[in-house]
C-alpha cells in the first residue's frame, strides 16, 4: 500500500468516526436520553414455554370440558384456570413462586376466537349479569389501541356497564385482522365507537392528543356519562365499575390531571404559545364564569392581556380524567387544532403537556381547572387516573424485573399492590409477558362487582382532599390558600416489592 493510498484509507476512517461521534451529539441533543437505549421488548416464547401453556389448557379440559357452562363466579381461560388468584392475594409467596419464571403464564392468542355479535356480547356481559345504576349516570373511556385483541375485550368486560361509553381510536399500522376485530365491537355494541384507522402513534406521543381529541367529539354526543378516562393499549383497570363511579363523585367536578414543571427542549423556539397565536378560543370569547359573573355579560370578550401574554406550560401524563364540562369545553368552546398541532411536533413527549398546561391555566376558564401555584411551588401533583412505574434503568424497581421503554411490566407479581392502589389502572402489562395477572384482576374486579366482595375499603378521604379537588371546591372563596404539601397516602409501590 503506498502513502496515498495509505492517507485516503486513514482519511476515510477519520470522516467516519467524526460522522458517528457528530450523529451520536445530535441525537442525544434532540432526544432524552434514556429513550435512546431502549432494547426491544421480545416476548417470543421459546418452544418449552409454548408447551407449557398448552399443557395447561389441555390439562383444563380434562378437568372440565365445559369451562364457562357454570354461571357461578368468573371464568378464566384455560391456560390460567389452575392460578388461584386468592392465595397471591394473601401473599403466599410459595404459591407465588410456582407463577413466575418459567411457570409465567402468557396470553397465546386463539386463532379460532368467535366474533360472532352473540359471542362477544356473551364474552362482555352475559344476560344473568345484572347492574345496578351508576350515580353519576356513566363514566366514558377513550382509549388509543394497536395490538392485542384479547387483552382489549378483557379489559372492556371489566369496565363495561350500560351507561358507559367506549372510543377506540386504532394505530393505522396495526394489522388488519387486529383492525377488523375491534371494529367488531362497535357492530356488536351499542355504546362502542370505533373511530377510523386515519393516524399512527407511537412511543414518543405522536398523534396521541389529536387521537383523544377525536374521541372527546364523537363521545360528547353521547349523554349521560360524567367522566372521561383517557387510556392507552396496555392499560389495565384496577377499580370497578361501582368503584370508579364513586371516585368521580369524590372529585366532584374537578378533573384529574398530573401537573409538574415543564420538561425542558419540548417546545419549538420558533412556535408562538399565547392563546392569541394558538388561536386557543373560538371567535375569541371568554367563557370563564368568573369574569361572566363579574361583567353579567355574556359573551364578552377576552382581555388583551390573557390573549397576547405566553400561556403556562405544565408536563405531565397525557392519560387523565376529565369531567364532561371540560370535555364540552374542549370541544365546543375552545379550538385545540393549532395548540395539538404545535405539541405535535414535538421530537418526544409532546402529549405530555397537551391536558396538563390547559389544567394549569385558570384564565381560559375550562371547568375543573386547576391553577399553576404548585408548579411555582416545585410540588408536583399527581393523578388518580393510572399509575405508572418508572424504572429509569434499574430492574430492580420493578417486581418482576422487568422494563419495557424504562417503565416496568406488571405481573402476577403485583396483585396486591394493584388490588390495595389509590389509581384507577395500572400501566402497563403486556399479555404476551403474563396473562395471569390480567385475568386474577379481572376476577378481583369481577367479584367486587357482582358477588360483593370486599377487599380493600375505598378511602374516600384520600380523593376528596387531593389538593385539585379542595381548589376546585374553595378557590372562589375568599382569603383561600392552596396547600400544595398535601399528603399523597399511605399506598407505595416500594412497599410491595
Amino acid at each position: 500500500m503506498n502513502v496515498n493510498t495509505r492517507y485516503f484509507t486513514y482519511t476515510k476512517k477519520l470522516v467516519l468516526a467524526v460522522s458517528v461521534i457528530s450523529m451520536g451529539v445530535f441525537l442525544v441533543a434532540s432526544t432524552p436520553l434514556f429513550a435512546l437505549f431502549r432494547p426491544e421488548f421480545d416476548t417470543t416464547l421459546t418452544p418449552e414455554h409454548k408447551t407449557f401453556v398448552y399443557e395447561k389448557i389441555i390439562e383444563a379440559f380434562r378437568r372440565n370440558g365445559n369451562l364457562c357452562d357454570s354461571k357461578e363466579g368468573y371464568c378464566k381461560r384455560p391456560e390460567t384456570q389452575h392460578v388461584d388468584c386468592g392465595r397471591v392475594l394473601r401473599g403466599d409467596k410459595a404459591y407465588l413462586q410456582t407463577l413466575t419464571g418459567p411457570s409465567r403464564i402468557p396470553l397465546i392468542s386463539d386463532p379460532y376466537l368467535n366474533m360472532s355479535c352473540s359471542a362477544i356480547k356473551n364474552r362482555i356481559h352475559p344476560d344473568h349479569l345484572k347492574f345496578k345504576p351508576l350515580k353519576l349516570g356513566g363514566i366514558a373511556f377513550a382509549r388509543i389501541v394497536y395490538k392485542d385483541y384479547e387483552f382489549l375485550e378483557k379489559q372492556l368486560q371489566v369496565s363495561y356497564h350500560p351507561q358507559n361509553a367506549f372510543c377506540y381510536t386504532v394505530d393505522e399500522k396495526s394489522s388488519d385482522g387486529f383492525q377488523q376485530k375491534i371494529r367488531r365491537l362497535q357492530e356488536c355494541l351499542p355504546n362502542v365507537v370505533v373511530l377510523p384507522a386515519t393516524e399512527s402513534y407511537d412511543s414518543s406521543g405522536h398523534n396521541y392528543s389529536s387521537a383523544y381529541y377525536r374521541c372527546m367529539k364523537a363521545l360528547i354526543k353521547t349523554p349521560g356519562w360524567s367522566y372521561l378516562m383517557l387510556l392507552q393499549n396496555h392499560d389495565v383497570f384496577t377499580k370497578s365499575v361501582y368503584e370508579m363511579d364513586r371516585i368521580f363523585e369524590l372529585l366532584d367536578g374537578a378533573n384529574d390531571v398530573s401537573v409538574t414543571v415543564e420538561t425542558e427542549g419540548r417546545r419549538k423556539k420558533h412556535l408562538k404559545w399565547d392563546p392569541k397565536s394558538l388561536k386557543l378560543f373560538k371567535n375569541g370569547k371568554l367563557l370563564r364564569e368568573e369574569m361572566k359573573a363579574i361583567s353579567k355579560l355574556t359573551g364578552s370578550k377576552i382581555e388583551e392581556s390573557v390573549l397576547n401574554s405566553g400561556m403556562n406550560i405544565s408536563s405531565g401524563y397525557s392519560q387523565a380524567s376529565m369531567s364532561r364540562d371540560a370535555v364540552d369545553w374542549m370541544v365546543n368552546t375552545a379550538d385545540l387544532t393549532v395548540f395539538i398541532d404545535q405539541w405535535n411536533q414535538t421530537d418526544y413527549g409532546g402529549d405530555e403537556q397537551f391536558l396538563s398546561s390547559l389544567q394549569v391555566n385558570p384564565e381560559f376558564g375550562m371547568p375543573g381547572h386547576f391553577t399553576d401555584e404548585c408548579i411555582r411551588q416545585k410540588a408536583p401533583v399527581n393523578s388518580v387516573t393510572r399509575m405508572t412505574q418508572w424504572a429509569f434503568g434499574d430492574p430492580n424497581k420493578c417486581a418482576t424485573k422487568t422494563v419495557r421503554n424504562e417503565i416496568c411490566v406488571f405481573g402476577i407479581e403485583d396483585l396486591r399492590a394493584l388490588a390495595e392502589s389509590t389509581s384507577m389502572a395500572f400501566n402497563k402489562m403486556i399479555p404476551s409477558f403474563d396473562y395471569s395477572i390480567v385475568e386474577c384482576t379481572a376476577e378481583l374486579i369481577y367479584n367486587r362487582t357482582f358477588l360483593g366482595q370486599v377487599d380493600k375499603f375505598l378511602d374516600e378521604e384520600f380523593y376528596k382532599n387531593r389538593v385539585y379537588v379542595q381548589y376546585h371546591k374553595h378557590h372562589k372563596e375568599p382569603g383561600y390558600t392552596i396547600n400544595c404539601t398535601y399528603d399523597n397516602g399511605p399506598w407505595k409501590y416500594k412497599n410491595y416489592l
